[in-house]
């Protein structure tokens, strides 16, 4: 009988450490469920540690899809891919599922207030929170009537629909969490989108686009809030002392002249400042205020594949840690290194970062050390045994290197392909900034293509590759690894090995 893909995803991802006390975890009580939402797939839960008095959230999304499904734990641990509260998570969760009592009775929507998690008009999560029916008929009610929009400023929409002679008042406004809280009379309880709303957002698609609410946001409101830090607003002069700057729809304040300082603001202005932006009003609202948004230093891992090794696979894969610049595609300054044998705080990385972290993490030689431990003729003393560098390895000892590491460096470069912190240190060089040379990373997988032509009295084979339709010689990989090809200043993997 084929384990369950939840048990299955702690015993692939697990160590025997992880797993051993997660079990523990999950045996003494120490998971306790917070949060479900049986429509999205997403739980969440409270998690004891078994050893600390600390508590920690795990939080679970998309579990019933083994192939989208994603962890994530406030615990610092990083030093693989699930921590024991995550793998005790998974084994509550199978519990539960096992029991049947994630199944909830009949939900009833109060259309009066529902949120929507989107975060412009995306059709794909309007069809899924209404029903196929629903959605037609309020297709079909479009080409027929449609909504009188009464207000549209501040990210709120007012509108009122007239169906068989009923009014209906309707409310759509972006939250404080860029979500969109949504607002109508009827009485319909069996979706979170009744047809009004959805005839709604569609007329708003179709006739402004999918980013319409960006288009009415007040943005004169956030940029004077942004200058009150420092005593000033639109009104004023900012010539040469101010600039603004967008990112993600979102502005920034930009200071210029360095001799201007903060304001000191009193405790009970301080407080209005920030303050988070009022309760939804349903249908006869008042325009919502925007908190107060300041820039904050983004931190990137840069990707580095260092080709200062001799053993095989002739390269090894380090991470670099810096601040980017305002466009996300360079540093600001030079980064460092991160020593991946030791502890890191991940918690300013994004979260692809985080992700990748982990990725890079799992290439590292210690890594591929216990895989060949596991697996080589050798298992058991391989760790035991001194390797000087430059001497070859056997061939069956480099095939599993490659079994190692080749599904994981695919899967880097297709989630990496568009990331511009790729860099290439070349052989004999020292990791500094200077020495570091930007590639591409490319998820265009290639495949050998041999060419065989007469010659003499002989058959020549001649091994090439095909890279982005034109056919080039193998011989034309920059790199001594014969894992990755480098052509062109662009990275490419093997599709099969």
């Amino acid at each position: 009988m084929a384990l369950p893909h939840l048990i299955k995803y702690v015993y692939n991802n697990g160590t025997d450490e992880v797993i051993r006390r997660g079990k523990k975890i999950h045996s003494l009580g120490y998971v306790e469920l917070v949060e479900h939402d049986e429509l999205m797939g997403n739980i969440v839960f409270r998690v004891k540690d078994d050893v600390y008095n600390t508590f920690y959230k795990v939080y679970i999304e998309k579990y019933s899809d083994a192939k989208a499904m994603n962890l994530r734990c406030g615990c610092p641990y990083n030093l693989g891919d699930i921590c024991r509260h995550e793998a005790a998570s998974l084994m509550r969760l199978q519990d539960m599922v096992d029991k049947n009592l994630l199944r909830s009775a009949a939900i009833q929507y109060n259309q009066m207030h529902s949120v929507v998690k989107m975060k412009n008009i995306d059709l794909k999560i309007i069809r899924m929170l209404s029903s196929p029916a629903v959605f037609a008929e309020s297709e079909d009610l479009l080409q027929i009537t449609k909504a009188v929009i009464l207000k549209a400023a501040d990210e709120r929409v007012e509108a009122e629909l007239t169906v068989n002679g009923e009014a209906f008042p309707l409310v759509i406004q972006k939250n404080e969490e860029r979500n969109f809280d949504t607002s109508c009379m009827c009485g319909e309880v069996m979706h979170p989108l009744c047809g009004h709303k959805v005839l709604l957002f569609l007329q708003l698609l179709q006739g402004y686009g999918s980013d319409f609410f960006d288009t009415i946001r007040n943005r004169d409101k956030e940029k004077n809030k942004l200058l009150q830090i420092y005593g000033y607003s639109l009104a004023d002069d900012l010539t040469g002392k101010f600039e603004f700057i967008y990112k993600d729809s979102k502005p920034f304040l930009k200071l210029l002249d360095p001799s201007i300082k903060r304001v000191s603001t009193p405790a009970s202005n301080a407080m209005t400042m920030q303050r988070t932006a009022p309760a939804f009003t349903p249908v006869a609202g008042i325009p919502t205020e925007e908190v107060l948004t300041l820039p904050e230093k983004k931190m990137r891992l840069g990707l580095v594949f260092n080709f200062n090794i001799k053993n095989y696979p002739g390269f090894t894969v380090d991470l670099l840690r810096g601040e980017a610049d305002e466009d996300n595609k360079k540093f600001l300054g030079k980064p460092e290194k991160i020593d991946l044998t030791k502890f890191v705080e991940t918690e300013l990385f994004t979260d692809d970062d985080k992700q990748l972290f982990q990725q890079v993490r799992k290439l590292q030689e210690n890594e591929i050390n216990k895989y060949l431990n596991r697996n080589s003729p050798f298992s058991g003393i391989w760790e035991n045994i001194i390797h000087t560098e430059g001497t070859d390895l056997p061939d069956e000892t480099k095939a599993l290197i490659t079994e190692y590491l080749h599904p994981k460096l695919k899967k880097i470069f297709d989630e990496q392909a568009n990331n511009p912190f790729v860099f290439i240190l070349p052989a004999s060089k020292s990791l500094k900034t200077a020495n570091l040379k930007e590639i591409a990373l490319s998820n265009e997988f290639l495949a050998p293509v041999f060419r065989v032509s007469p010659k003499k009295n002989q058959l020549e084979i001649s091994c090439m590759v095909r890279v982005n339709g034109d056919i080039i010689s193998c011989s034309d990989n920059s790199s001594a690894s014969s894992l990755i090809f480098l052509y062109d200043d662009v990275l490419y993997t093997w599709g099969k090995t």
